[in-house]
């Protein structure tokens, strides 16, 4: 996710790598999967209540650190303008157009420019975590998949919106009402593997065959430019990243599934430390990018060259390492760990690194 905010050649093997989705597919999907194996173990030892409780916390901790995002991001905008006289068109322009109104409505979530609109998401969707998981623990599962999907679908028909008369109101570029189906499919898998349910591990056939012929395809789209059966406009409503278009779904999905599948049959070839120190942090580490990114972008120069775009991207890299253990050193800033986080699970390893 970091490498595809910059500008450099790197972006071509961390881009859409797999497909027609991108990473911030996966990096919903697996915390809702890590969310459902983590506050299902909180239902079933401690109870309702203390389910609610942490998931209240965990949200206010979300807010926090995006609070301190838009903060910080306005005032490196600010120190810019007045330090070069000029404000990028990288920067979100209601920070310098009108600073308090954009700060009051940063605060408030209601303005949510590019970089800084995943957290409030994530937020939202921990909030669901109670309702969802105490559905599941009631046998109610295929419920819950059917009214989340009917959601979801109902998006994909719906209009879109024009936000240009809601400005400076600004929700961000992921449609709640839509991601919020990844997210909840994450949370039924991680409940079902701690329920003693893994599909995963004695995969059909034809399930296989299925998704496989998905990913394919999903992947010669993306890379070698194979036909397309439907006209541009159908294609492009299929593809629609904010709203989760259905083939993009899709290919996701069946991606996921493969991996799976792969990580049922070889768990330690999806762990890799590094990734996993990162996803234990995520908050602090999706936060501090995100600022970061948004001060370099100001600076064009910094990625005229081959050598300056990949000396940036390798930056960026070390600043995550370095927004963790800063917040390992200091674990009062930010609250508890990230479902994520949780080092007991035998999938901590593998979604951290898709996280990371």
């Amino acid at each position: 996710m970091t490498i595809n905010h910059l500008p450099t050649e790197i972006r071509a093997a961390t881009d859409q790598s797999f497909g027609v989705f991108s990473a911030a597919e996966g990096f919903v999907f697996l915390s809702g999967l890590i969310a459902g194996l983590v506050y299902t173990r909180k239902f079933r030892t401690l109870g309702p209540g203390a389910l609610w409780s942490a998931a209240s916390e965990r949200a206010k901790s979300i807010y926090r650190w995006q609070a301190a995002s838009v903060l910080c991001a306005f005032v490196a905008v600010q120190l810019t303008e007045r330090l070069l006289g000029y404000c990028s068109p990288t920067v979100p322009r209601l920070f310098f157009e009108h600073p308090a109104l954009s700060l009051g409505l940063g605060l408030s979530l209601l303005y949510q420019p590019g970089l800084l609109d995943l957290l409030p998401m994530y937020c939202g969707f921990v909030l669901l975590l109670p309702t969802v998981i105490r559905a599941l623990e009631s046998g109610r599962r295929r419920l819950v998949l059917a009214v989340s999907a009917g959601v979801w679908l109902a998006v994909q028909w719906a209009p879109p919106v024009d936000g240009a008369p809601l400005y400076p109101i600004n929700t961000g570029s992921f449609n709640l009402l839509a991601w919020q189906f990844l997210f909840v499919a994450g949370v039924a898998v991680g409940h079902a593997r701690i329920s003693g349910s893994q599909q995963v591990s004695r995969p059909s056939p034809w399930a296989l065959a299925g998704a496989a012929a998905v990913a394919v395809y999903g992947f010669g789209l993306h890379y070698a430019h194979w036909p397309r059966p439907w006209p541009d406009r159908v294609f492009g409503v299929l593809l629609n990243k904010p709203a989760l278009g259905l083939l993009r779904m899709a290919d996701f999905g069946c991606v996921a599934y493969l991996v799976g599948v792969f990580g049922a049959q070889f768990p330690r070839a999806l762990t890799w430390r590094p990734l996993a120190f990162l996803g234990r942090h995520s908050i602090a580490v999706v936060a501090a990018q995100s600022v970061a990114i948004m001060v370099v972008l100001q600076f064009p120069g910094l990625f005229e060259t081959g050598h300056s775009r990949t000396l940036m991207a390798a930056a960026a890299v070390a600043l995550l390492f370095a927004a963790a253990l800063a917040r390992q050193a200091l674990p009062a800033f930010g609250g508890r760990p990230l479902p994520s986080a949780n080092r007991n699970s035998q999938t901590s390893g593998a979604g951290s690194s898709m996280v990371g």
